[in-house]
């Protein structure tokens, strides 16, 4: 059971009253406290966060990582609602179980735990089961997303408070935390999440997908080495929170995890592009796996196979792959979202921010509109020509990347990306050049 601090309106205008009241986890864990807590300010304004951590599990000395986890790899991957994070995770996991034969596992299985406790399978898939398979439903560390709307939804947070719904975690975070209670919270949702992992020795590299961004919670408080993957996609095809003001809180919650990112705030990361990771896909995870190799290298981390990309898994393969797929169906918005698109332009303010967005910062993103009629992604594969596109409208259209996007947009690893794309004759923008254009754009999207 939750307890957190609910505030009263003002009476008389005197300041918020705040009492305790709470909220079911439905989660695995609902049987105990959680660790977090929410707060909110006079009117729902301002929200706050906050991790306690019992005396008992203060008192130990140092993280203890499980003995069977030794020489393991994390690796979170980030994005909004409907940005394909589900899809990346799906594609890490073949290539990596691939080129390590095999050597990753995803949470996979959530009713691992509690097998031995159910005769009957429908009452323990009714019980247990988790949509997704995510990590947050499989911790009561930090505040699950259904949570925090409920919360924010509770106290009518406004406009301007809503990206902090995707990554209120990092919210959780004082900076009068000290190391040492930073270790303890990574290491209590370690062994949380360590039950869920279908993984053996031989395993290298642990999954955990869940559409948020909170980068920088999971980066704080990592006990094992931790690469970290951010899937970002066109605001308005994928519309993660259901709002025709899409675009303000995604302008608002990237510019949050880019500005982390640029401060240097997290060691290993690599961000890329939903649309480009749907056309380009074998440029992607060949950029991917060289972010891998690198990192495992620049932290000395042993590979247990060479992590090498096999040339003949190439373009045809994977042509071949999609073939099964209603064509490039994957670009084209959701009705729904079409829905809110349109909403959008019928609202003077609304239609000034996506129009800013579209002139000013989706570009920098690489962009671009496409005819419905012309998006077949197999066919363009094959005939190993991409079409040109027309620029970037602010009208509902499906979206996709040029080629010069369909890459990586950056990462820690940017110079050994340099080196790839120069020994497959290519040649970009500079990681930091592009991500300080980004943010420098972002930082000029408001209401």
């Amino acid at each position: 059971m939750l307890m957190f601090k609910k505030a009263l309106a003002p009476v008389n205008g005197e300041e918020a009253v705040f009492q305790p009241a709470s909220f079911n986890n439905n989660n695995s864990n609902s049987s105990l406290q959680n660790y977090w807590s929410l707060e909110a300010s006079e009117g729902g304004h301002n929200f706050s966060c906050s991790i306690s951590i019992n005396p008992t599990e203060q008192s130990q000395s140092k993280p203890v990582v499980p003995k069977d986890m030794d020489n393991k790899i994390i690796i979170h991957i980030h994005g909004l609602h409907h940005t394909g994070t589900g899809f990346l995770r799906k594609t890490l996991l073949d290539e990596l179980n691939h080129e390590f034969a095999p050597s990753a596992a995803c949470m996979q299985d959530s009713l691992l735990p509690y097998q031995h406790l159910y005769t009957n399978r429908t009452e323990l898939w009714l019980n247990h089961h988790k949509g997704e398979e995510e990590g947050q439903h499989l911790q009561n560390v930090y505040p699950p997303f259904v949570q925090r709307v409920n919360f924010f939804t509770e106290f009518r947070g406004g406009m301007e408070s809503t990206a902090k719904i995707s990554y209120l975690a990092d919210l959780c975070l004082s900076k009068h935390d000290t190391v040492k209670k930073k270790e303890q919270i990574g290491n209590i949702l370690l062994q949380q999440w360590a039950k869920y992992w279908n993984y053996s020795y031989s395993t290298q590299f642990l999954l955990q997908k869940t559409p948020t961004l909170d980068v920088h919670f999971l980066e704080s408080t990592k006990i094992l080495p931790t690469l970290h993957v951010i899937i970002v996609r066109h605001p308005m095809t994928s519309n993660s929170f259901q709002l025709p003001f899409m675009a303000y809180p995604w302008a608002n919650a990237y510019h949050h995890v880019f500005e982390l990112l640029n401060e240097g705030k997290t060691e290993w990361y690599a961000v890329l592009t939903y649309e480009a990771l749907l056309e380009y896909r074998d440029v992607v995870v060949e950029e991917l796996m060289e972010v891998i190799k690198s990192g495992m290298k620049r932290f000395g981390l042993q590979s247990r196979r060479r992590l090498e990309l096999h040339k003949k898994n190439g373009v045809k393969k994977r042509a071949k792959f999609w073939s099964g797929l209603p064509p490039n169906s994957y670009l084209i918005p959701k009705s729904k979202s079409v829905e809110l698109w349109r909403k959008c332009l019928e609202r003077a303010p609304c239609r000034q921010l996506l129009t800013r967005l579209t002139k000013d910062v989706l570009p920098l993103f690489g962009y671009v509109s496409v005819n419905e009629n012309d998006v077949s992604l197999v066919k363009r594969i094959n005939d190993g020509n991409v079409k040109s596109y027309a620029p970037l409208t602010i009208d509902p259209s499906p979206v996709t990347v040029t080629k010069e996007y369909g890459r990586l947009l950056f990462s820690s690893e940017g110079d050994a990306l340099k080196l790839l794309r120069r020994s497959n004759g290519k040649s970009v923008e500079d990681d930091n050049e592009l991500m300080l254009k980004i943010l420098e754009s972002l930082k000029n999207v408001k209401l």
